[in-house]
């Protein structure tokens, strides 16, 4: 199995989970979304990962490489393949299901936990999930017909959804301290626009609860997939 990444920006990148696919024995590949004649043609059990960005899909009707992204994506939910997408990447799947995306008025930055689906948690055998996650996003979207929710914050009544070929998420479970720290470096403007009226700590890359948010997601993200890793990681 392959993962084919969609990346938006070269600081927004697939986190740990270039680490996941070493304990699955996949593959991971990058590829530029801003050049839609370099993408791959999807193959045997390839897995479409589209990652964050600054961009909005509000910016599509202006934005010919996104517009060719869309359908890349269209193409490939079509074709069965499982498809994960990750802030802009849920966002843009929220769209192709068919809901419009929105901007917040003050921007989710920073750790905050989330009121999870109960369903999602059955689904995906999850007991413990009383944990931090990490926000950077600035749009939200309504449930897409056909979909089930993951959950909700004060700011942001749908933090994801899912079905049998997808798995969208608004916040970030892939992040690394690492990345974390390059998201406040190239986009600290942000942070000013971030909403401080409800309870949410700062954007920091805390390192207890980066691997918090791994150790949770890695096994939710096996059963999507359907692999299974020999060991944890560290």
């Amino acid at each position: 199995m392959r993962l084919i990444c969609l990346q938006h920006v070269w600081y927004d990148d697939a986190g740990y989970l270039e680490e996941w696919v070493k304990v699955w024995g996949c593959s991971l590949h990058y590829f530029d979304a801003k050049e839609p004649e370099q993408y791959p043609e999807l193959e045997d059990e390839d897995v479409l990962v589209v990652l964050g960005g600054p961009m909005s899909v509000m910016d599509l009707p202006d934005t010919e490489w996104m517009q060719k992204e869309v359908a890349y994506i269209e193409k490939a939910l079509q074709h069965g393949y499982k498809v994960i997408g990750i802030c802009l990447g849920s966002q843009l799947l929220a769209h192709i299901h068919g809901t419009e995306v929105h901007t917040l008025p003050k921007y989710e930055m920073g750790w905050a936990e989330i009121n999870w689906d109960h369903g999602f948690l059955e689904d995906f055998d999850v007991e413990d999930m009383d944990i931090p996650m990490f926000h950077w996003h600035s749009d939200l979207y309504e449930l897409p017909e056909c979909t089930k929710p993951l959950g909700k914050t004060d700011l942001t009544p749908v933090q994801g959804f899912y079905t049998d070929q997808v798995l969208a998420f608004q916040f970030h479970p892939e992040m690394t301290v690492k990345g974390i720290q390059q998201l406040i470096d190239h986009d600290h403007q942000e942070i000013e626009q971030r909403d401080t009226s409800v309870e949410i700590e700062e954007p920091r890359a805390d390192p207890g609860f980066v691997e918090q948010s791994h150790n949770r997601f890695q096994p939710i993200l096996e059963k999507f997939l359907g692999v299974s890793g020999e060991k944890k990681i560290d």
